[in-house]
Formats: structure tokens, sequence, C-alpha cells
């Protein structure tokens, strides 16, 4: 595809506010369903506090099809990216297709673990009176709405915004013309594609409002956009946020890891070994991948 073709290729103003305002959309219209509906709540006698798990989930639910529009816009271009990963998606076999996706899977909820677990050995999370709050949050309203609002809707609607929408964009932003495909232009689309990993991480990270989720989000979220770049669809973010949230409500909700907490010897070697084991997924997934990935530079 000719860069001129890009509609985010006119100048830095325009490039920067196409990245950052579906960012925006996504505010206004989660926090004005988030009001409504807590306003019908309160309305009908409901406590807010105990049901704001379920709010929540309805408040994505609204905002899906807002943020779906950009991300189906972006695709339909096609955009530069969207053309690269459309290549590397069709270059997959079904087999390679179904063995991401587990691997992702995996591979997200055991660095997820890995990650909370560092968190647990620092005093972030005791100092941060946001996170606190945001935990709540989480895990206020029952099992059903965790699994249905943290485990899939809200897993959804992040990856297509941030994953699907603000890395898709920030690719385009940053990636120049390679058509030619010489060495230096492509070490230059690897730099440019590593850099909008960290730039969309950072922002994901950010926008968690607390210390302690800014540092997990934004370090998950460069795992999730090279899980974006291996499968080359966003489905293999996904199933990896997935995997993230899902562990995180059942460690919380059931005693399925509680075997870890039994004293500070055993929580360090689980954590170890859940950080060794996420290596090994991930190099897996690498490896599984390599050879679409020397295509594709080629």
């Amino acid at each position: 595809m000719n860069q001129n073709n890009n509609p985010y290729s006119n100048n830095a103003m325009f490039k920067s506010w196409n990245v950052i305002y579906p960012v925006f959309i996504y505010f206004v219209v989660t926090n004005l369903a988030m009001s409504l509906f807590a306003m019908l709540a309160s309305f009908l006698g409901a406590d807010y506090q105990k049901q704001y798990m379920a709010l929540q989930t309805a408040a994505v639910a609204v905002t899906i099809p807002f943020i779906a529009r950009y991300y189906q816009k972006d695709r339909k271009e096609p955009t530069v990216f969207w053309e690269h990963m459309g290549m590397a998606f069709a270059r997959k076999t079904n087999r390679q297709k179904i063995i991401n996706g587990l691997l992702m899977f995996l591979a997200g909820a055991i660095v997820g673990m890995a990650l909370n677990n560092v968190l647990a050995l620092t005093t972030l999370e005791e100092i941060s009176e946001g996170y606190q709050e945001a935990a709540g949050h989480f895990f206020a309203g029952g099992i059903f709405f965790e699994l249905l609002g943290a485990c899939l809707l809200t897993p959804f609607l992040e990856e297509l915004l941030y994953r699907g929408v603000v890395y898709g964009r920030l690719c385009d932003l940053m990636i120049l013309n390679n058509e030619k495909k010489t060495e230096e232009g492509t070490k230059r689309e690897q730099r440019s594609r590593i850099t909008a990993m960290v730039f969309s991480a950072l922002l994901f990270g950010v926008l968690h409002m607390n210390l302690v989720q800014f540092v997990y989000a934004g370090l998950l979220g460069v795992l999730l956009a090279w899980f974006m770049e291996k499968s080359g669809h966003f489905y293999g973010a996904l199933l990896a946020h997935v995997g993230a949230n899902l562990t995180s409500v059942l460690r919380v909700e059931t005693r399925l890891f509680g075997w870890m907490e039994q004293n500070k010897g055993v929580f360090a070697g689980a954590t170890a070994g859940l950080v060794l084991a996420g290596t090994v997924l991930i190099g897996a997934i690498w490896l599984l991948n390599r050879k679409d990935q020397a295509a594709s530079d080629s």
C-alpha cells in the first residue's frame, strides 16, 4: 500500500489527534453511561457500591460499539498497519492460529500472576489509595459480573481501543514507507513498532489512574501489543488479557492459588516459577511465529 493513502500522513497535529480522540470518546461514553446507570440504580433503591461491577459491565457494553466503529474503519481503509497485519494473519495456518491463542492465553494468565506477585513484594499496593479503591470496585458485585465484565467485556473493549485502534494508529503515525524492503528500512520499521508498543502501553497504564495499575498495565500492555503483532490479529492480545484478568478473579474469589501465600519462601519461589514459566511461553510463541516474521521482513 502506498504511504500516501495513509489517512494519518497529513500533519503532526492531525496524526496525534487521530491517536488520542478515540480514547477521549471512550472516557466520555463510559463515564456518561456509568453516571446514568448509577442514577437509575439509585432511583431503584440499589446500593451503588455493591452494584459497581454490574454498572461498570453495562457501561462497557454500551461503549463497545463506539470503539468498534473506529476499529472497523481502520481495517476497511486499510491503513498500512492493517495491511501488514492482514498479510501476517493470512500466512498462518489454522493450527498456528489455535496454538497461538492457547499459548497467549496461558502466557497472559501466568505473566499477570507474576506481575501481581512482584508488585505484592513491594510497598506500592499499600501506599496507593487509588489502587485499593480500584481493587474494591473490581471485586464488587459478585463473581458473575466479575467474569462477564472484568474477564470478557472489559478486555474486549480495552483491546479494541488500546491495541486495535491506538497501537495501530501509532504504527501508522511512526512507520515510514518501506515498499522496497531495504534492510535499513526494515530495521527502522521494527524500531518504530517497538516505540509504538511502548507508547500504547504507557497510555494504557496511565489511564488506569493509579501507580500500581500503571506499572502492571504498562508492562502487560507491551506484551499484549507484541502478541497482536505475532498473531496478526487482536485476538491474541484479547485472549492474553482475558487470561490475566481471569486469574485475578479466581485468585480472590477462590482458593485455587492460595497455596502460594503459605509463607514468604513459598511466595517467592512461586513468583520465580511464574516468571520462568512466562519466559518459556513467550519463547515458544516467538519460535512458533519466527518463520512468519522472517517472511514479512523479506
